[in-house]
């Protein structure tokens, strides 16, 4: 196994998620019948945000923690929700990658699972 490297190296790993999220019953519940989420949209979207964490190239637009707040207002976000998003996401990358990008990739999972909590799971 090679670590990320390449914008196809971050499709392959964000495709393999997304087809693992919809196999779980509540995140795919989150996505498509609450978020509805427009998957020909949402892919490239989440490619920018990877390059741009992963390669420190300024490619993302938009503002996450504003779609989680939303999506929070139109269904209460639970802690297992992201427990079960990371757990799929680090699954995601040992199965497919090894090394320094591969580590960061699911640090920085951590550290964005954390962030969007406190703004939704923990806030008063």
């Amino acid at each position: 196994m090679n670590d990320i490297t390449t914008r196809e190296d971050i499709k392959l790993m964000v495709n393999t998620f997304y087809e693992y999220v919809q196999q779980d019953k509540e995140l795919n519940h989150l996505f498509n019948e609450v978020a509805k989420l427009n998957w020909e949209t949402h892919l490239p979207k989440m490619y920018d945000f990877w390059e741009t964490i992963l390669f420190h190239k300024p490619v993302f637009k938009g503002n996450p923690m504003k779609v989680h707040m939303d999506l929070d207002n139109k269904t209460k976000l639970k802690k297992e929700n992201f427990d079960t998003w990371l757990v799929i996401f680090k699954k995601t990358i040992d199965e497919l990658f090894v090394g320094e990008l591969a580590d960061l990739a699911k640090q920085r999972a951590e550290s964005v699972a954390m962030s969007i909590q406190l703004n939704t799971v923990y806030k008063k």
